[in-house]
This record gives structure tokens, C-alpha cells and sequence, in this order.
């Protein structure tokens, strides 16, 4: 436990989850199928599987290390109506990212929430409360608990073979490490071209704001910028394979939080 109760404090001013840099789901928001508000609530298991390489695994302005990492993600949901506009989903979720050299970079979160979706000509409208614990390492020791309020709107467009999928997210966390506390906001747009009913090119681009507001933190301004252009292939309904090249930067006014990331990997996604 020393190890990690003197992470503490390099953990809060320096990244407060640097692992999770751009971690929002959009399949996480993304439409469900809708269903009479008196069907019984539905089990599901949702996640991912991803070996990736990135040339900068710690996450650092000047001490950059090429890795490959390995990172499943899985969550088990329960989702339901309570009418037929307005739905729910309870869920659990564990993720973590393990590297083949650099251990430094090893992280892990888990985390239980609920959410809460109106829809309403189309657009999506959503509640979101996150209980999410912090790991150093790959769930070796507890680095913060986290409490997280979100509130979130989306909708997809679809025109002909392509599907945009805007969202605009808002955080505030609630932490027992000061330094972690901060507003984030998000803004993302989902790009799906389909060539075939196997095969997609896809892309996400993404911009990311943090503002933290306590401890060693406070007064940190934070900017994440990420683009990045992929192909999928859908194996069936529920099982796709996407390669893709991410690029992503951080900007910061806490100049040694500054970094430039590529990524280049494989990602298997199922639902069952």
C-alpha cells in the first residue's frame, strides 16, 4: 500500500487518470432500439477487446516510450422503459490497460452507474450517475474514488449510406483526492460510412475540456484534441472488428501536462 499512498499525490496534479486521457463511449450513448415501455428489462453483456501500440505510453511531454498495451473493456447492463420515450440502463463496468515493458503505464477502473435517457424528436437526452474507482496498476491499489454527474445530449442522422452521430457531454467529479475533482466537457461526432453490410470506414473526432477546481489541481486548464480514421467490418450483428490510426494532444496551461500520442491497433467490440 506504500507504493500507492505515494502515488497519491503525483496521480491528482498530474493526470488524475492519465491512462483514460480521451475515455468517452459513444456506444455508451448511442440509440437503442426501441421497445414498449411494459417489455421486461433486458441483460446484456457489452465490451471490447483491444492490443494496441502507442508511441508514448506514459503519457509525457518530454519522456516518450513506445509500448504495446492490451485493454479489455467489459460492462453488464440492465436496461429498461419506464414509457415509451424515457428508458434506463444499470450497469458495471471494468476496464484496464496492461503494458508489455513500460509497468509505470499500467492502469485499471472500475466503475457502477445508472442512466437515465429521454427521447424526443429524435434526440437523446441523458442523466448519468458514476460510483468509479481509480487504480494504480492493473487493480493493485486504490488510488481515488470517484463520483461523477453527467448530462449529455446526442442524436444520429443518417443520410444514405452515412451516419453522423453528434454528442455534447458535461461532467462534474466528486473525489475524496482533491486534485481529481474537475468539470470536463465533451464534444464528439461519430462518423460511419458503410461501403457494404460488412464494411464500414469510421472515424471519431473528438475535443475535450477540463477545468479542475481543487488542491495541488486547482485553477489546471486542460484541452484534448483526437482524430482518427479506421475500417470495420461487421463479422454479425454483434460482433465487428475495427482497425484504426488515432492521433491525439493535449494542450494545458500546466506546461509538463502537455503530450502528443499516436495510436495504431486493432479493437474487437461484442454484445450479447
Amino acid at each position: 500500500m506504500r507504493g500507492s499512498i505515494v502515488l497519491l499525490p503525483v496521480v491528482g496534479l498530474f493526470g488524475a487518470s492519465a491512462a483514460w486521457a480521451a475515455d468517452v463511449d459513444l456506444t455508451e450513448l448511442k440509440a437503442s432500439s426501441p421497445v414498449p415501455y411494459y417489455s421486461a428489462p433486458s441483460w446484456s453483456v457489452v465490451g471490447s477487446v483491444a492490443p494496441t501500440f502507442t508511441d508514448n505510453a506514459l503519457f509525457s511531454r518530454d519522456n516518450r516510450k513506445s509500448d504495446f498495451y492490451y485493454e479489455p473493456d467489459v460492462s453488464v447492463r440492465l436496461d429498461g422503459n419506464l414509457t415509451n420515450d424515457l428508458s434506463y440502463r444499470l450497469y458495471a463496468r471494468a476496464q484496464y490497460e496492461a503494458f508489455a515493458r513500460e509497468k509505470d503505464g499500467n492502469a485499471a477502473v472500475a466503475r457502477v452507474g445508472a442512466r437515465l435517457t429521454e427521447n424526443w424528436d429524435g434526440w437523446r437526452f441523458s442523466a448519468i450517475y458514476e460510483n468509479r474507482y481509480d487504480f494504480d496498476g492493473v487493480y493493485r491499489d486504490l488510488a481515488f474514488t470517484s463520483h461523477d454527474v453527467m448530462g449529455s445530449v446526442a442524436r444520429d442522422f443518417r443520410m444514405n449510406n452515412v451516419t453522423l452521430s453528434p454528442l455534447l457531454l458535461v461532467t462534474y467529479r466528486f473525489s475524496d483526492l482533491a486534485e481529481a475533482r474537475r468539470w470536463r466537457f465533451d464534444a464528439l461526432l461519430g462518423i460511419e460510412v458503410k461501403l457494404d453490410p460488412k464494411w464500414s470506414i469510421v472515424s471519431t473526432p473528438l475535443f475535450e475540456a477540463f477545468w479542475f477546481t481543487d488542491g495541488l489541481n486547482r485553477g489546471r486548464q486542460d484541452q484534448i484534441y483526437s482524430a482518427d480514421l479506421g475500417v470495420k467490418y461487421n463479422f454479425t450483428s454483434n460482433v465487428s472488428l475495427t482497425t484504426s490510426v488515432v492521433y491525439e494532444a493535449r494542450a494545458s496551461n500546466v506546461a509538463v501536462r502537455r503530450y502528443r500520442d499516436l495510436r495504431i491497433g486493432p479493437r474487437l467490440d461484442f454484445a450479447f
